[in-house]
């Protein structure tokens, strides 16, 4: 499954079959033009009395190898036509190979990207709980620390009145 393109990006062009003049781009057989060949020829003759008589010189040996030469062009031509396409079919079965492979390693891979998400999603819903009750935390912290910082001010202004001259005489008089 390596090498599993198509035959025509791995083989140049000139690999291809191009006998008698035959063109496998454009399906059809090229020939050299020449001119049409009369199998028939008409002789004239005159006898003796001035009659004309025409005889008729078939040729049939050369019509035989002309339908020979057109059959085995046609049979060559049948067979490149057969050749390609047994090649395309290779290469259209290849390619359908190739796709079915490449489906499900898509489909392989969306389940796997499928999966990652959700765990991403559970860790990301994870995170946002343990942000929350840190926040809380916090929360509560800030406050117990307030009332703290409140009750040390009140503990710290009564040292300070104690420590006055007025509380030890107040003291000192009860």
């Amino acid at each position: 499954a390596v090498d599993s393109g198509p035959i025509f990006d791995t083989e140049p062009e000139q690999k291809v079959q191009n006998d008698y003049h035959y063109d496998v781009f454009a399906i059809k057989c090229q020939h050299p033009e020449q001119s049409e060949f009369v199998h028939e020829t008409y002789l004239i003759e005159q006898d003796a009395h001035n009659v004309i008589i025409e005889s008729v010189d078939m040729n049939s040996d050369s019509k035989q190898i002309d339908q020979n030469d057109e059959d085995a062009d046609l049979a060559k031509e049948r067979e490149l036509l057969a050749s390609l396409i047994k090649k395309l079919k290779c290469e259209i079965d290849e390619s359908k190979n190739h796709n079915k492979f490449l489906e499900t390693s898509n489909k392989v891979l969306i389940d796997k990207l499928k999966s990652e998400i959700k765990d991403f999603k559970n860790k990301n819903n994870s995170l946002e709980l343990s942000n929350n009750q840190f926040k809380e935390a916090n929360n509560k912290l800030s406050e117990e620390n307030y009332f703290l910082y409140a009750d040390f001010k009140k503990s710290q202004a009564e040292l300070k009145r104690r420590d006055s001259i007025e509380y030890a005489s107040e003291m000192e008089l009860e």
